[in-house]
């Protein structure tokens, strides 16, 4: 700027000198009167070079004079004079914890903040808008996943072909209203069976993470895995046992989470008890669903047991209608067992499952046992049979380039985020994952007629070897391996005979943010 007015102080110096001189050559133009120099003289050259080199110093005075006038030490008075106490002012401009006060944190200057008391925008872990003093913020998330998945035994092509699918397109919004009330809408538009329209509608009230209100469509507070956000599970698809835990159902909930110094997180939940998001409640009878966690030595710093947690859920509800669901598959949809047709589900469903997860540095563990019992009929008519079932998983992961876990919902940050042109030098984070589930249908389903022998099986076992490339935080390639086996041979689809195993490949490219 300073550059620019001494340029444009010696244009205005040159012009005057040729302007007077102008104006002395009278009008008729003429000779200079006597006693001015001529114009080349070396005499009035110099004058006019002593005459820049005092603006110049001027200019540089000024500019030395209003740097000091900027200086912290001489804006403190002018923001106390403002009404502003200058010891306030470090809490003013620094990011706060989100914990502690409630306010989410603040994006630094390079990531798009305007500070003039307006409304912010940018980008800080996806796209923001935000009130200058942080009570009202609104983020943009979006998620997409595009999967193939082959069947290498080929032994049914109708109910599970090889195919390309986008298991999820979503687009969502999250706010935070005065600080304290925040707001979930989420949407999905891949045309898989798999997904609804409506994923998620909900407000949350959050004066204190103690003690939480939540009212909606949600997560019920049920199953560990299920709960794994599905932009962050490490595996394609959740275990056999996820296809009979509760999972979002429009309700209302109590909750607290990080008590205690971060030990113990509880929730329960009233809610219709619409196993596969149909909804539409089909009786007057709710569910109640409700999950403790407990984490004792989350205090502690950095010891070996530090990142245990253990944890259990239950719930219970009457229901009165088509059981649900109807068909049992394989995380790759490879189905293994299938009600009769006309079965209802009616009377007491009890549920409890007990979990144990871990993790350490690069390293992380969980496992969940589920037992439920459900009242069921073949129809109006028949008598009501009580079916247990009951199942588990363990899985493990590892971190192979550094990269710590603290949780499986969890963003993966690469040390050193992957670059086709330094591929040796930045290769992304990279895991390996590993899974063994299982589950177990009673008996009585045979019994009483409820499924038919030779094409179900009241078994499935299934073990998934996987690999997870992270490119950066917000690109993710996994490639898993599914070897399912069977108690009973399974005849399914136009497969030529019954079988009792299947393998399956399954790959997924996905972008969140």
């Amino acid at each position: 700027m300073y550059g620019r007015i001494r340029r444009w102080s010696v244009c205005m110096l040159a012009a005057m000198f040729v302007t007077a001189v102008t104006d002395l050559r009278g009008q008729d133009g003429g000779e200079l009167p006597q006693g001015l120099p001529p114009a080349g003289n070396q005499a009035t050259v110099a004058e006019l070079q002593r005459r820049v080199e005092e603006l110049d110093a001027t200019i540089r005075q000024m500019q030395a004079e209003r740097n000091a006038s900027f200086s912290p030490a001489a804006a403190a008075p002018a923001l106390s004079a403002g009404g502003v106490d200058p010891a306030a002012l470090p809490a003013m401009v620094a990011p706060q914890d989100p914990v502690t006060s409630g306010v989410p944190p603040r994006p630094t200057e390079r990531e798009g903040i305007h500070t003039g008391g307006f409304p912010l925008a940018g980008w800080n872990e996806g796209f923001y808008l935000r009130a200058a003093d942080g009570s009202y913020e609104l983020h943009i998330t979006g998620q997409l996943q595009s999967d193939c998945r082959e069947f290498l035994n080929d032994v049914d092509t109708t109910t599970s072909p090889d195919t390309f699918i986008v298991r999820r397109a979503r687009l969502g919004i999250e706010a935070t209203l005065l600080q304290y009330y925040e707001f979930r809408l989420l949407g999905d538009f891949a045309q898989s069976s798999y997904t609804k329209s409506l994923v998620d509608a909900y407000m949350n009230v959050h004066y204190w993470d103690a003690l939480q209100f939540e009212t909606g469509k949600f997560k019920q507070p049920f199953s560990y895995e299920q709960l794994i956000q599905d932009r962050y599970v490490p595996f394609l698809e959740r275990s056999l046992i996820d296809q009979l835990v509760p999972q979002r159902d429009e309700g209302v909930m109590i909750h607290g989470r990080k008590m205690f110094d971060d030990r113990f997180d509880y929730a329960v939940a009233f809610s219709n008890g619409d196993q596969y998001d149909s909804g539409v409640d089909t009786n007057n009878h709710k569910d109640f669903n409700g999950r403790l966690a407990l984490r004792p030595f989350a205090a502690s710093d950095g010891g070996l047991l530090h990142g245990l947690q253990l944890g259990i859920a239950g719930g219970y509800g009457v229901e009165n209608e088509p059981i649900s669901p109807n068909v049992l598959t394989t995380p790759a949809t490879v189905e293994w067992f299938t009600y009769n047709s006309g079965v209802l589900a009616n009377g007491i469903r009890d549920r409890i499952s007990p979990e144990l997860v871990y993790f350490h540095n690069s390293f992380g563990f969980a496992a969940q046992s589920y037992y439920e019992d459900q009242q069921v009929q073949a129809s109006a008519t028949k008598p009501v049979v009580d079916v247990p079932t009951h199942g588990f998983y363990v899985m493990a992961t590892y971190l192979l380039t550094g990269e710590e876990r603290y949780d499986y919902t969890q963003q993966i940050d690469p040390i050193r985020p992957f670059s086709p042109f330094r591929p040796g030098a930045s290769p992304g984070a990279w895991e390996l994952v590993w899974r063994i589930s299982q589950l177990d249908v009673g008996q009585e389903v045979f019994t009483a007629k409820l499924a038919t022998p030779g094409q179900s099986s009241l078994e499935a076992t299934e073990s998934t070897f996987g690999f997870n490339w992270y490119w950066n935080k917000w690109v993710r390639a996994q490639f898993n391996w599914e070897h399912a086996w069977f108690s009973n041979p399974v005849k399914i689809g136009n497969a030529p005979s019954a079988f009792t195993k299947e393998d399956a490949l399954y790959t997924r490219f996905q972008f969140i943010f």
